[in-house]
């Protein structure tokens, strides 16, 4: 195989399979990038007719990436070449030409400029056999979308967690709306929108766990844009076609929790309810974790105290590190209130809340119940009720700011932690 590439645009090709290949994976070929010039017509996402295409793979037998750079094909071929060796001879190369020269031995040569490089090579018939780009559900959706449900949500998805469901988050497609919901089981996080702005209703219904890694490294191939992305559900696996790119991944196969009836069993009822500004909020629990992980004392919590009284909660801790003393002012309703979390729970939470989003409401019922915390103008998600034993009948409508934006629909969960003494 001979090919040349501009560097520029060659780097740039490598750089999004580049983080899938850098595994701890015990099969050198799933090490390595594979490099198919031109393309094999055998997955059907290239026009195979040009004669001027290399195709890029990473797979590392959970998820994967394709995507395809021009070059100028001397000898067709197919190899793989170690990713890390690769990416660095590349950057290292002057801008130019970039030229790839590889025989049947595996003999690799890589020259730019004054430069030439030899290094190895492994046959790409020993690359591992990669799912077809196909599915019986397509849609087209904004990209700035998607991205903004994997950012309100991924926050709460679990890692490693023996619960299989709780490593990935749930997307469900469903008369036209997309949602989104993560959970570990101290946190949970849900948030939605539409499709399109268009009429959707048409569209297939779809329900998914994609696992939060994956989700993690796809946000960062998405743009805040109207660029429409292609998601295609298969049976087993769920693919992202970007640009020209194509992401792909297995699906955690297993039933997702019934998120509704936790939020419901914990927030069908509420004693005390808050309005409070996110920024404001934000700032306090991100001073307060300056000393609340308690480290130096072996434990590695992160508990603050809410004391919720006369308009202001009260943030404290105390931990071998150091204490904290915040004070927040919100609008309150209801009783007081004391309570304990761990200050990363919320931090998490309120970090994924939208920019756009500053005015907050949130809900509590005991110390022991999870807290609710929503748009000041709620979410859809539940239908929380005031505890008539402390409201009455009042309506506990709040006057709202002008301007607030209610286009957000999001919910964030977070259980509490007991209070020492």
């Amino acid at each position: 195989m001979k090919v040349t590439f501009d560097k520029q645009k060659l780097l740039a090709a490598l750089i999004p399979p580049a983080g899938i290949s850098q595994t701890k994976n015990t099969l050198t070929a799933v090490d390595g990038l594979l490099f198919e010039c031109p393309p094999n017509p055998k997955y059907g996402d290239y026009d195979t007719d040009r004669d001027d295409l290399c195709r890029i793979s990473a797979f590392d037998l959970d998820k994967g990436l394709r995507t395809s750079v021009e070059c100028k094909i001397y000898e067709k071929g197919m190899f793989i070449i170690n990713t890390v060796k690769v990416l660095q001879i590349v950057r290292a190369l002057p801008d130019g030409e970039v030229t790839i020269d590889i025989d049947d031995k595996g003999h690799t040569k890589i020259s730019g400029g004054y430069s030439d490089f030899e290094i190895s090579a492994t046959p790409g018939a020993e690359f591992p056999s990669m799912p077809m780009f196909i599915g019986d559900k397509i849609y087209s959706i904004p990209q700035h979308r998607i991205k903004k449900l994997i950012d309100e949500t991924v926050s709460a998805v679990g890692q490693n967690d023996a619960r299989a469901a709780f490593n990935g988050a749930l997307f469900k497609i469903e008369s036209g709306e997309m949602t989104a919901v993560g959970c570990d089981g101290n946190k949970l996080a849900a948030a939605k929108c539409p499709l399109d702005d268009g009429d959707c209703s048409d569209l297939p219904d779809a329900k998914m766990i994609i696992p939060g890694k994956f989700l993690t490294e796809l946000t960062k191939l998405l743009k805040d844009s109207e660029d429409e992305v292609t998601l295609i559900v298969g049976r087993r696996h769920v693919f992202f076609k970007i640009d020209n790119i194509y992401f792909f991944t297995r699906v955690i196969d297993t039933e997702y929790i019934d998120y509704k009836k936790i939020l419901e069993s914990q927030s069908q009822t509420y004693t005390t309810q808050l309005y409070v500004s996110r920024k404001e909020f934000l700032g306090a629990c991100e001073r307060a974790s300056i000393v609340t992980e308690d480290k130096l004392g072996g434990s590695g919590r992160s508990h603050v105290k809410l004391e919720i009284a006369d308009g202001t909660i009260t943030m404290s801790s105390v931990s071998s590190g150091g204490s904290v003393f915040e004070k927040v002012p919100c609008g309150m309703e209801g009783n007081e209130l004391t309570i304990g979390f761990n200050c990363r729970f919320l931090l998490d939470s309120l970090r994924a809340v939208p920019a756009n989003c500053d005015r907050l409401r949130i809900r509590l019922k005991s110390p022991l119940m999870g807290v609710v915390i929503e748009p000041s103008y709620g979410s859809d998600f539940i239908t929380a009720t005031p505890d008539e034993s402390v409201f009455g009948s009042r309506s506990l409508n709040v006057e709202k700011p002008e301007n607030e934006d209610e286009s957000e629909k999001f919910l964030y969960f977070v259980m509490p932690v007991r209070l020492n003494g």
